[in-house]
C-alpha cells in the first residue's frame, strides 16, 4: 500500500515578510549554556518508567493489527529498559485481552491509535494513555465513538487500568492528548483535544478538576499536532498546536502555529503565532516538538513541514514570532543530501540529548526521501545541539542502506515516517527509536539506535516487527504511535 500524499509538490513558503531572511539565524548567545537536568524547561518532561526500575521505556503502538482474529483491533507492545538497554526479549505486548485492561477485542477499535505517558495517579510510576479511535460504548445512555483508557504502571507493568469517563454528551471521545502540569501544581494533567483534566487521577479515572471547552487553535483551524513544554520559563507547562488551514490553488495546505499559556488557573486561550506560517501538500503533517535548545530554562518550538525545519525561541514572554526563526533543511551547510521536494524533512521531530553533551539535539525523519532510485525510502537525521542551539553542523542521516543498520531500503517503506527517543539504558544519552510504517506492505517495523558520545550510531541498532513480538504482523501499521 502507497501512503498517500495529498500531491506531488511540497514546498514551504514563509509567509511573514520577516521569514524571508531567515536560514539559520542565531538563538542570542546570552542564553547559550548548558541545561542542568530537571532545572530547566524539560523538567516537567515525564520519565516514560512505566515499571518503576529506573530505566525508561518504550511504548509503540500497532492500531490496525489483527487481534484474536479481530482486524483492526489493535495493541501495544511495551520494551522494558535495563542496563543493557531496551531488548525485545524483554518486553509486554497489551490488547484490551490481557488481564487488568477494560474493555473486549473487537475489529476496528484501534487500541493503541495515540499515546501519552505520564505519572497521573503520583503513585511514582508512570502510566500510559491509549486512545482506542474507534471504539464503541455508552455512558449516560449516549452512544460514544472513541475513548481513552489509562493503563496505571506498576513494579510489574501494567496489570490494571481505567477507561476516562465523558465529560460532555459529545459522541466522540478520541483525540490528541499531551501530558504535562498546565496549572504548576506538581501534578501531571491531561489535555486535549476540547479538555483539560488536572491530576491527581484517581483509579476511578477521575480527574481533581476540569476545565471544560478549552481551545488549542483558533475557529476554522484543524489542528494536527499538539505539543507541551514550558516555552516562558515560568515553571507551568505550556502547549503549542499545528494548525492546518484551507489549500491554495497549488493544493497546498497553510499550517501555522498556535500558543497556549499555562497558568495557575489552567490553559489561557490559544494565541495565533503569526509570524510562522509556511505551506505544505502534507495534509497530515505533525512535525512539531518543544525543548530547551539554547539552555535558558525556556523551551524552543520546533516545527517541521514543507522540507524544512523551523526554530522558535522561547522567551519569558512566551514564542519569540516576532524574530524570525532559524530555518534548517538539508541545503543547509552540514546536513547531508539536498533539498528536494517531496521528502517530508521533518514530517515526524523529537527532541532530546543524543550525545550527552548537556545540549539537547533534533531527531527528524525524512520519511519520502528517495535512496538509489527506490522511491519513498525514507532516512532519518539527528541535528546536533551547541551552545546556540541546532545549525546544521555535524548533521549525521542513517537508512536502512547504512551499514549496520537491518534491512534494507525498500518502495514506500516510509523509514522516519515517525520517530522518539527514550533512553534505555540509564547513560544519560537518549536513543533514537525510528519506525518505517508501511515496511513489508504495511506491516511496520521499528528501528531502536544506540547512541554515544560522539551521537547516533547504527552499531548495536536493532529492528523488530509485530511478528517479532508473537502478534499478527499483516498490516498492523508498528510504529505509527509513540507516547507524546
Amino acid at each position: 500500500m502507497v501512503e498517500p500524499r495529498s500531491h506531488s509538490v511540497r514546498r514551504t513558503v514563509v509567509v511573514a515578510l520577516a521569514l524571508l531572511a531567515a536560514t539559520a539565524t542565531a538563538l542570542p548567545a546570552a542564553h547559550a549554556r548548558p541545561a542542568a537536568a530537571g532545572t530547566d524547561a524539560d523538567a516537567t518532561k515525564v520519565r516514560q518508567d512505566f515499571n518503576g526500575d529506573g530505566y525508561e521505556d518504550l511504548a509503540v503502538g500497532a492500531a490496525a493489527a489483527k487481534v484474536g482474529g479481530m482486524s483492526g483491533a489493535g495493541y501495544v507492545a511495551v520494551l522494558y529498559g535495563s542496563a543493557g538497554g531496551l531488548d525485545t526479549g524483554n518486553r509486554k505486548v497489551y490488547t484490551q485481552a490481557s488481564p487488568g485492561v477494560p474493555g473486549t477485542v473487537e475489529a476496528h477499535d484501534r487500541f493503541g491509535a495515540r499515546l501519552a505517558a505520564a505519572d497521573l495517579d503520583g503513585d511514582g510510576f508512570t502510566d500510559l494513555l491509549v486512545e482506542s479511535d474507534n471504539e464503541q460504548w455508552e455512558q449516560n445512555g449516549i452512544a460514544r465513538d472513541g475513548n481513552r483508557t489509562v493503563l496505571w504502571g506498576s513494579r510489574a507493568g501494567f496489570t490494571s487500568g481505567k477507561v476516562l469517563p465523558a465529560l460532555t454528551g459529545s459522541k466522540y471521545q478520541g483525540g490528541r492528548t499531551v501530558t504535562g502540569d498546565f496549572n504548576g501544581d506538581g501534578h501531571q494533567d491531561l489535555a486535549g483535544p476540547d479538555d483539560v483534566r488536572f491530576g491527581p487521577f484517581g483509579r476511578d479515572g477521575v480527574a481533581r478538576a476540569v476545565q471544560q471547552g478549552a481551545e488549542f487553535v483558533d475557529d476554522g483551524v484543524s489542528m494536527t499536532a499538539l505539543e507541551a513544554g514550558d516555552v516562558d520559563g515560568d515553571g507551568i507547562t505550556d502547549l503549542v498546536a499545528l494548525g492546518r488551514h484551507g489549500f491554495d490553488e497549488n493544493y497546498d495546505y497553510t499550517y501555522s502555529l498556535h500558543y497556549v499559556r499555562g497558568s495557575r488557573d489552567g490553559l489561557r486561550p490559544p494565541v495565533a503565532l503569526d509570524g510562522v506560517q509556511f505551506l505544505s501538500d502534507d495534509s497530515r503533517n505533525d512535525g512539531l516538538a518543544l525543548g530547551d535548545l539554547d539552555g535558558d530554562r525556556r523551551a524552543e518550538i520546533v516545527a517541521g513541514g514543507g522540507d524544512a525545519l523551523r526554530i522558535l525561541r522561547g522567551t519569558a514572554n512566551g514564542p519569540d514570532d516576532a524574530t524570525a526563526p532559524r530555518t534548517i533543511t538539508q541545503d543547509t551547510p552540514g546536513v547531508p543530501g539536498a533539498r528536494e521536494a517531496g521528502d517530508a524533512f521533518g514530517h515526524a521531530v523529537a527532541i532530546g540529548d543524543v550525545d550527552g553533551d548537556g545540549h539537547r539535539d533534533i531527531l527528524v525523519g525524512n520519511p519520502y526521501e528517495d535512496l538509489d532510485g527506490v522511491s519513498d525510502a525514507g532516512t532519518f537525521a539527528v541535528v546536533p545541539g551547541g551552545p546556540d542551539g541546532p545549525t546544521g553542523a555535524g548533521t549525521r542521516v542513517l537508512s536502512q542502506n547504512s551499514a549496520s543498520v537491518p534491512g534494507a531500503a525498500e518502495f514506500n517503506d516510509l523509514f522516519g515516517f515517525n520517530v522518539h527517543l527514550v533512553d534505555g539504558n540509564g547513560d544519560g544519552r537518549a536513543e533514537p527509536v525510528v519506525a518505517a510504517v508501511l515496511e513489508n506492505a504495511s506491516d511496520g517495523a521499528v528501528w531502536a539506535f544506540r547512541s554515544t558520545s560522539t551521537g547516533v550510531t547504527a552499531a548495536g541498532s536493532f529492528s523488530f516487527g509485530s511478528s517479532t513480538l508473537g502478534m499478527v504482523a499483516k498490516a498492523a501499521g508498528l510504529g505509527r504511535s509513540f507516547p507524546r
